[in-house]
């Protein structure tokens, strides 16, 4: 079967229909979020931890109401009390590599300070759902309202996952947790030593959640809220319709001037009868299904190659091998599927990063070779490093064929990374999804196109072309 990476299969637990909650991939964040709403239709005991959830941002709008100035006790106890650090123990976020994120410090405690001034300005002196203050501004997206259920949370979610430990008899070890209970009414939070499995990958702590209150995207979100009927005369008056891409500048904007509209709008969607979360069956972001099946595949087509990768020439030897299986599993394989959902569109470009990424783990530690994602190079981040040791390393980097930016990234990003990295080798990973002529137009002229950059950067730069475009099923050929 390969490398074991979900908390189910490394603790080899035989989930049951009590096992309700979201099984995490150890090595790599899931990037979902808790979304608050969704606590309140999940029942006991989530509901009533939504209004402890409440109660800790009623006692933020009481002291950000009483602050004299930013400097005084009452604005620097809200703001000990809006520093959200991701809880990197959920395994869910932005984080690419590991679960080790930035979370929410000094400068995102004060922007929400700010949005929940602008809030009580506004008219909303009391908040009836969290989300309204990422509405109200710019800088407060799904992950910072995911931090901050975690944390003010985070008591709740380490004793569910006591609860499960128990059940299936998984080992728990003492660890030291931040933020592992708050008294919002001192105004401090508390580190404490608790029972929790631990992350093989790092020996770094797990806490589990439910499915049940994990999305994409939290259900009161600022797009929608723009794009809901009672904003129709507002866009009427600029000229959009709905769906309409407007920054987030100008739909904060729109908000302020119509707080009244945003509480009207949440009090709706608490009330709706489909509210839901994300669905794991289809997955529409390629986030959740993306290891099983390359994994499979590469245990079921092993790689005969030397036992250890002691040079260049030999890890490109195992690169090329390697992009090889993958284009096989995605064309031949039905390894495309993985790139669609199950309405017929085209996943994320993250759903092919992820599926080569399953693949690419299994297949690389086999020969003591890592492969990290986005990794940050100075000029942004490359898609993937492959290295064996400090001296052996190459880059490569994945686009759709049609991405607008798909000749930036051979003629730029990539260069521009391999310089950044002092690296000599780097691979470009063309994956068709679409029949127009620039999609065929592109891949043609592909190789023709990476022997110029490589020429003119002075790096060895390859390709790979990919064709993910759906296939007809033999019973209709």
């Amino acid at each position: 079967m390969g490398l074991q990476m979900r908390f189910s299969e490394h603790y080899d637990v035989d989930r049951s229909t009590a096992d309700d909650w979201f099984d995490p991939h150890l090595t790599v964040d899931t990037k979902l979020f808790i979304d608050p709403l969704l606590l309140l239709i999940a029942g006991e005991p989530w509901a009533s931890a939504h209004n402890r959830l409440l109660d800790h941002f009623v006692r933020c709008y009481e002291l950000v109401a009483n602050a004299t100035d930013k400097m005084s006790t009452s604005a620097k106890m809200a703001r000990g009390l809006l520093t959200f650090p991701e809880p990197a123990e959920l395994c869910l976020g932005y984080t690419a590599i590991g679960s080790n994120g930035s979370g929410s410090g000094g400068a995102f405690a004060r922007t929400m300070a700010d949005g929940i001034a602008v809030a009580i300005a506004r008219g909303l002196t009391r908040p009836e759902h969290i989300e309204e203050i990422g509405i109200l501004n710019e800088g407060i997206g799904a992950d910072r309202i995911s931090d901050a259920v975690g944390n003010v949370l985070k008591a709740d979610f380490i004793a569910y996952t006591q609860e499960i430990c128990a059940r299936h008899n998984i080992e728990m070890v003492s660890h030291r947790v931040r933020n592992s209970r708050v008294f919002a009414g001192e105004g401090r939070w508390l580190i404490e030593s608790v029972l929790l499995p631990s992350n093989p990958e790092n020996g770094k702590p797990i806490i589990l959640v439910p499915e049940a209150i994990l999305n994409d995207l939290p259900t009161l979100n600022a797009d929608e809220w723009f794009d809901s009927s009672l904003n129709e005369d507002i866009r009427n008056q600029l000229n959009l319709n709905v769906g309409q891409r407007v920054r987030k500048a100008d739909v904060v904007r729109v908000a302020r001037e119509n707080p009244e509209r945003v509480r009207a709008w949440a009090r709706q969607q608490t009330s709706r009868k489909d509210l839901h979360g994300y669905d794991f069956a289809d997955d529409p972001r390629g986030v959740v299904q993306w290891d099983k099946l390359p994994v499979e595949y590469a245990g079921a087509h092993p790689l005969s190659l030397h036992a250890q990768v002691t040079t260049v020439s030999e890890l490109r030897e195992l690169v090329v091998k390697m992009l090889d299986h993958f284009r096989h599993f995605i064309e031949d394989q039905r390894g495309w599927s993985l790139l669609w959902d199950a309405n017929g569109g085209e996943k994320p470009e993250e759903a092919a990063q992820l599926v080569f990424l399953g693949m690419a783990q299994h297949y690389l530690r086999l020969f003591n070779v890592e492969v990290d994602r986005e990794v940050e190079l100075g000029r942004g981040p490359v898609d993937f490093k492959v290295s064996s040791g400090v001296s052996l390393r190459l880059l490569i980097e994945i686009k759709k064929a049609h991405n607008g930016k798909f000749w930036n990234g051979l003629d730029a990003q990539l260069p521009s990374y391999l310089e950044s990295d002092s690296c000599e080798h780097g691979w470009y990973l063309a994956i068709r999804y679409r029949n127009n002529k620039a999609s065929e137009t592109r891949m043609k002229a592909l190789p023709a196109r990476v022997k110029v950059i490589s020429q003119r950067s002075g790096k060895n730069i390859e390709y790979a072309a990919v064709d993910g475009r759906p296939r007809m099923s033999a019973s209709k050929l």
